[in-house]
């Protein structure tokens, strides 16, 4: 069997191999219910519930504004295009309507919103599948595409900015659709100005993981999601047939973020949550893509190993923005039940028609380049096998994972916008959002609340100085200067460091913890095994905190409980941690219970449960509600005086 595998000196290679390896033991994961036709009838629930809102000029109407926004209709066109192409010919007219008005913005300079550089990779995948359909008027279409001068009709260009720095995801996309336009031969010029943006701005913001990092060249903010937005949408450049100045470069990049992304997955199919747009269902939408092309990829190689996995990434994927569908066939855009009109967890760029119709776009792509069902499913990273993993770059982010479960902490100091701890915990067979699944924030940034207070709030350190003053790590060092959201905050600002470390591999718990966990996945889909190993590793921040110099967490990730240490340097009068609880969805209100030594929050039927190891622990609950974009969460705090460490398990389960 060949291998469709990353490049020698990717960072996660030891990793990957070790999951091919326990892969390939398991043997086929059981058949998940997901095939294309179910794929297209989830983008078609999606396309159906906006046909409703369409005017007659083609344009697809927000009905909470009233008005057409951003790059809802050449989302639609393209989503609606290939239901088109799947035989579902009611939609046509509808389709090219669609098609037509998003031409006509993008040549007439009247896009909605300013947002003309996510047209071209839309209306161009459209165009292709409908021309077969209207040749008479996809001649119209032609002469109209042929008029574009991309340096002048879109935004983030050089000639527009004359600043490197603003040449992020938008320039980018962009690229991806103008490909498209001169492969039709629709372009006047070839692909050599695409190899200079290509070359000068987006081959460095990968990292070596193959991770994109957006934001400014010198201090990129770097959100997962718009390092998979922008992976697809060069995903989808390349595979049109890209072969330009760049594309060995750029092919090997993808190749190793899709290894990564893999890697990163949760078992619930979500990418890790981290910076603006996080949570929003478009971030799985693009990883579905990502995932279904490097399947197609793998199979074509001969691996049907990491064909299975990247088959089954995609399924998950799917699942989780499919587990947000409304009645009426359109999406809760950000993972919470509150209503579109409340804007809760929603940046302020965020449109609920847009990025349904963005959504239904990302997933029709993924249906065109599904690898079919003659791959064989293979177990997720997530599912078997225990690892951790630290990304590289400006990501500062560690992923652990047991059988089942994914933890994820961020790293990072000085960014009241991605706060230091652990933000999410989540477990196959339980609701997504019970771990929590989203940190709280120092600052809002981009971010709307319908409700609650914004703070920082994580699974951190706390600490009492002799002042009588609490502190915790999840307030971070302040930067010395105001925070730009645009522009993010430079790691260095402010000082501070963190050092990781893995610690020695830990034998497989005992079978008391593997009998746990067989009964914990049973139904799940996740591999049952006699004994469950562990994960072990520490992270020490170190700083101008207040009052101390330094604070070291050590976690132990086993299959049936975590068990966290923090250990304060400087002089405290006690030691403490904060436990984030899931509090409401926007809909349902958890039971959060508390004693003197554990917090307790039931929800959904399942449970977290936080308890205390030292002696003479107390836990104060705030009656607060703090604001995460999933709604709600409520504070805990450990306190134990005279202490210099603090140890405490967690542990999750269905009611």
């Amino acid at each position: 069997m060949s291998n469709y595998t990353a490049a020698s000196a990717y960072p996660w290679k030891t990793a990957l191999k070790q999951y091919r390896m326990l892969a390939a033991e398991a043997g086929p994961a059981p058949a998940d219910g997901w095939n294309r036709e179910r794929k297209l009838a989830l983008v078609q629930q999606i396309v159906h519930a906006y046909k409703k809102v369409q005017d007659h000029d083609g344009a697809i109407i927000d009905p909470y504004s009233g008005a057409e926004r951003y790059y809802s209709t050449p989302a639609y066109a393209m989503a609606a295009a290939v239901l088109v192409d799947a035989g579902q010919l009611e939609l046509l007219d509808s389709a090219a309507a669609a098609l037509s008005h998003s031409i006509d913005a993008v040549v007439k300079g009247s896009a909605p919103d300013h947002h003309p550089d996510f047209y071209p990779v839309l209306m161009m995948r459209a165009y292709m599948l409908l021309k077969s359909h209207r040749p008479e008027q996809a001649a119209i279409w032609a002469e109209a595409l042929r008029t574009i001068d991309p340096e002048e009709d879109y935004v983030f260009t050089m000639t527009k900015m004359n600043n490197a720095n603003r040449m992020i995801n938008w320039n980018a996309i962009m690229i991806s659709g103008e490909y498209l336009r001169w492969r039709e031969q629709l372009a006047s010029v070839n692909t050599a100005w695409m190899d200079r943006y290509l070359e000068a701005y987006h081959l460095p913001r990968f990292t070596a993981l193959g991770l994109y990092q957006d934001g400014p060249l010198d201090r990129p903010n770097s959100p997962f999601s718009y390092d998979i937005a922008t992976r697809y949408h060069l995903g989808v450049m390349l595979d049109a047939g890209y072969e330009g100045a760049v594309a060995d470069a750029l092919r090997d990049r993808l190749r190793d973020g899709a290894f990564s992304s893999l890697l990163m997955l949760s078992p619930l199919g979500e990418i890790p949550p981290r910076g603006r747009s996080s949570q929003h269902q478009w971030n799985e939408a693009a990883a579905a893509y990502v995932c279904s092309l490097h399947a197609a990829l793998a199979s074509e190689a001969g691996d049907s190993v990491m064909a299975g996995a990247f088959a089954r990434a995609a399924n998950r994927c799917f699942e989780a923005v499919e587990r947000w569908l409304m009645p009426d066939g359109r999406l809760k855009i950000v993972r919470n039940e509150y209503a579109p009109e409340q804007r809760h967890g929603y940046e302020i760029y965020t449109n609920h028609t847009c990025y349904n119709l963005w959504t239904a776009a990302a997933l029709a792509h993924a249906c065109l380049r599904d690898p079919g069902e003659s791959i064989i499913p293979a177990y997720l990273p997530s599912e078997i096998g225990d690892r951790v993993l630290q990304t590289d770059g400006w990501f500062e982010t560690v992923l652990a994972s047991v059988p089942g479960q994914q933890i994820v902490l961020h790293t990072a100091l000085n960014d009241p916008y991605t706060i230091p701890g652990m933000v999410r915990i989540q477990q196959a067979g339980l609701p997504g959002l019970i771990g929590p699944s989203a940190a709280g924030h120092a600052q809002a940034g981009f971010t709307e609340f319908a409700e609650g207070v914004v703070q920082p709030l994580s699974y951190c350190p706390a600490w009492m100085t002799p002042d009588g003053v609490w502190h915790s790590l999840a307030q971070g060092i302040p930067s010395g200067s105001d925070y730009d959201r645009d522009a993010g905050i430079d790691p260095a600002c402010g000082g501070g460091s963190i050092v990781y470390e893995a610690e020695a591999p830990i034998a497989a718990a005992e079978n008391e913890s593997g009998n746990k966990l067989n009964k914990a996945m049973a139904g799940s889909g996740v591999k049952a095994v006699e004994s469950a190993g562990q994960n072990a590793f520490q992270i020490t921040w170190k700083g101008h905190f207040s009052g101390i110099s330094a604070v070291r967490g050590r976690y132990v990730q086993r299959a049936d409980e975590l068990i966290v240490t923090y250990e304060f340097e400087g002089r405290i009068e006690a030691a403490g941690a904060l436990i984030p609880l899931m509090y409401s969805d926007g809909q349902e209100q958890a039971v959060v219970t508390h004693t003197e030594r554990s917090v307790r929050t039931a929800y959904r039927g399942a449970y977290v449960e936080s308890e205390a190891c030292n002696p003479g622990v107390n836990v104060k609950l705030d009656p607060q509600a703090v604001a995460s974009r999933n709604g709600l969460l409520k504070q805990a705090r450990m306190e134990a005086y005279g202490a210099q460490q603090l140890t405490f398990t967690v542990r999750l389960g269905s009611m």
